[in-house]
This record gives structure tokens, C-alpha cells and sequence, in this order.
């Protein structure tokens, strides 16, 4: 789920042309992309979170999937 919640903030960013999504590009090249500061460090927190969920090896919790998912819903483009 976490995953699907990044997915849908990448996708949001190269619908509104903010990013150029390609698969082969890496999160810290999205990041490069942004030219908000505030924008910049909201994404970084997201990433953050996704590359530890996907990458990492724990569990997420309910209580946990749901702050990180409040993180994922406050991000604004």
C-alpha cells in the first residue's frame, strides 16, 4: 500500500509536468526535478518513508501504515 501511495504522488508530479517520469530514473533524480524547496524537502520525507518501507526489512503495523499514509495524503504539489 505504501507503495501505491509514492506510485500516485510520482504519477500526479508528470501529470502536471513537475517531473519527467522515467523508469529508469532514480527518486533523487525526481528530487533534482523539483524546484520548490518546500516541494523539494515534502518529497524527501515521502521518499524517506517509501525507500525504508520497500528497501527495509520490517513490518508495517496498521498504526504505523496509517502515519505514514498521512504523510503520503498531506503532500502537496
Amino acid at each position: 500500500a505504501v507503495r501505491y501511495q509514492f506510485l500516485f504522488i510520482l504519477k500526479k508530479l508528470a501529470d502536471q509536468k513537475i517531473i519527467n517520469w522515467n523508469p529508469e530514473k532514480t527518486n533523487k533524480d525526481y528530487i533534482s526535478e523539483l524546484k520548490s524547496a518546500d516541494s523539494k524537502s515534502d518529497f524527501k520525507e515521502v521518499v524517506y518513508i517509501f525507500e525504508n518501507v520497500w528497501y527495509g526489512e520490517f513490518e508495517v503495523d496498521e498504526q504505523r501504515y496509517n502515519y505514514f499514509k498521512q504523510k503520503f495524503l498531506n503532500f502537496k504539489i
